[in-house]
């Protein structure tokens, strides 16, 4: 062991002083102003977590047309008219459209059937069912960061699961 690491392994085993906690305050407050945590992702990682607990089918996302890409690096999510997410149970497409100051989405599922379809944004759920034919929709939508959560009757337990999107 070399003079650096044994200060080192010297210094590691001591206990933190008033000192050391007034250093570690400020560099956690330059950290934040520097580089703050982006706006939900603890909401993002809930989500992952959730997802990988139920073992769920994650709908692959195919864009229609040119969506405006997310410009900050933080930003996770796009902003398209229509998105088709397929999986090998399920495709699911979308269309989007603006309406007074709000969105209002509307899909269909294949196979078609009734099911239950939840709109994930922050912590709110809005939930809907499908009619036979796989269409729902959802009107009066807050714009922002959603994501798609699909349940199945003939496999309740093994939602689909969208990537987040941009509404």
């Amino acid at each position: 062991m070399s003079h650096d690491d044994a200060t080192l392994a010297l210094l590691a085993a001591g206990t933190l002083d008033a000192t050391d906690r007034v250093i570690f305050e400020d560099l956690a407050r330059m950290v934040e102003l520097a580089d703050p945590v982006p706006a939900g992702l603890v909401d993002r990682i809930g989500m992952a977590l959730t997802i990988e607990a139920l073992h769920a089918e994650v709908a692959e996302l195919r864009l229609v047309g040119e969506p405006a890409l997310a410009v900050r690096a933080d930003e996770t999510s796009i902003e398209a008219g229509t998105i088709t997410f397929t999986t090998d149970v399920l495709t699911v497409m979308i269309s989007v459209r603006p309406e007074a100051g709000h969105v209002r989405v509307d899909g269909w599922a294949a196979p078609a059937e009734e099911i239950e379809v939840e709109l994930h944004q922050g912590g709110d759920v809005t939930v809907t069912v499908s009619d036979e034919d796989g269409r729902f929709s959802f009107v009066d939508v807050d714009r922002g960061p959603a994501r798609l959560v699909l349940r199945r009757p003939s496999d309740p337990t093994v939602p689909v699961v969208t990537p987040q999107i941009e509404l």
